[in-house]
């Protein structure tokens, strides 16, 4: 137990401390591969990547600056795939009603204010209000990240690659009423960010067998501009732990211990890179597919998801209960192919994921350490069962 959890937080601390931001096209993503490839090449696994087409984002700086007062607006952040940006003026505020008017809202070359938090679809509806906007000429967007902590936007609330002027940015509960409170103050915003065409790359060590294959998989990408903690390096070090412990086990299933990238990708489509793996070896007598993401935090309710436990007879919890899978992450693509899914995840009252507050001061080790053990347990189970 001792050395598990010591291995979980030295791989989380790389990550998260060492590495940073890990979205795609970053460098902290690039560097995120290559630590995991030299992880699984140090146990003793054929290692290999196989790479997709993305857009990447390439961020640099970002201000929203209240003129009017001289001081900085609490809480904003620019969004994922925002262009680069740099206007001053008052914002047009728009609500709902608006949506089906923006034609007619004189939104070219202002900084337009969504009191309209979700949208038809939320993120879905959010991305398809920025592509409005930005056809019409925009020259920004505020949307408001009410689905997370009030102190800490979502830096992914909005996330639409396909704009190609509008600069988009997010404020949290704080920042919105600062807004409402001064509606008529002018406004900096300066946003250095570009869009690019990029390649990412799921990171797989195999483990050769009979019978079928079980994947193991985490995503290791995170939304832009924060650590990232439970989502998910946490799950990403599960991985790595869980590919040191089963190394010597009895052949049994032959096992890929896939790290995906690019799950924090765009909503309406599967995760690209959990998709490229289906693509390439769904084929191959997929037996199940066991996931780690948002597991190990602070304040949670460890659960594991599955997905057609019918198809897994006799499966049975060992000490984290079972719950019905809603395939919202990695497993989604495994789930529509027919593919049992197993996902460990933390049940929290919190939504700390995509915000500058999901860091590493929010992790319980000992916790990681009884969900890998865990895990270890059912794949004993899983391995009967196939």
């Amino acid at each position: 137990m001792h050395k598990v959890q010591e291995n979980l937080e030295r791989h989380t601390t790389e990550l998260c401390l060492r590495i940073g931001s890990r979205h795609i096209g970053s460098p902290g993503e690039a560097a995120a591969a290559n630590y995991i490839e030299q992880t699984f090449q140090e146990y003793g696994y054929p290692t290999f990547r196989e790479s997709y087409p993305v857009t990447g984002w390439d961020f640099k700086s970002f201000e929203f600056y209240n003129l009017t007062r001289k001081r900085a607006v609490p809480t904003a952040t620019a969004c994922f795939f925002s262009n680069a940006v740099e206007i001053e003026g008052k914002l047009l505020w728009l609500k709902h009603k608006d949506l089906d008017r923006l034609a007619e809202c004189s939104v070219s070359g202002r900084i337009c204010m969504l009191e309209c938090w979700s949208g038809e679809g939320h993120v879905q509806g959010r991305n398809q209000i920025a592509e409005k906007l930005d056809s019409l000429g925009a020259a920004a967007a505020i949307f408001i990240s009410t689905t997370h902590t009030a102190l800490a936007p979502s830096t992914k609330i909005q996330r639409s690659p396909f704009l190609q002027q509008l600069g988009t940015l997010a404020v949290s509960e704080e920042g919105a009423y600062d807004l409402a409170a001064h509606k008529d103050d002018l406004y900096r915003i300066a946003i250095n960010a570009t869009c690019f065409p990029h390649n990412s790359s799921n990171i797989i060590a195999r483990r050769d067998g009979t019978g079928g294959k079980g994947v193991l998989g985490a995503h290791y990408d995170t939304a832009p501009l924060i650590q990232g903690a439970g989502d998910n390096a946490t799950g990403t070090a599960m991985l790595l732990e869980m590919a040191r412990l089963l190394k010597n086990e009895k052949p049994g299933l032959t096992l890929d211990f896939a790290a995906f990238s690019a799950e924090e990708y765009v909503p309406d489509t599967l995760p690209p890179g959990s998709e490229d793996y289906l693509k390439r070896h769904g084929k191959e007598n997929l037996r199940w597919f066991m996931n780690f993401d948002d597991f190990g935090l602070l304040i949670g309710e460890p659960i594991v998801k599955i997905g057609y436990p019918e198809k897994l007879p006799g499966l049975q919890p060992v000490g984290i209960p079972f719950a019905p899978s809603n395939q919202c992450g990695d497993d989604k693509g495994f789930y529509l192919a027919g593919i049992p899914t197993i996902w460990y995840y933390d049940k929290s009252p919190f939504y700390q994921l995509h915000t500058a507050k999901d860091t590493i001061d929010r992790i319980d080790f000992e916790k990681m350490a009884f969900g890998v053990l865990d895990a270890v347990e059912l794949f004993s189970q899983l391995e009967k069962i196939a």
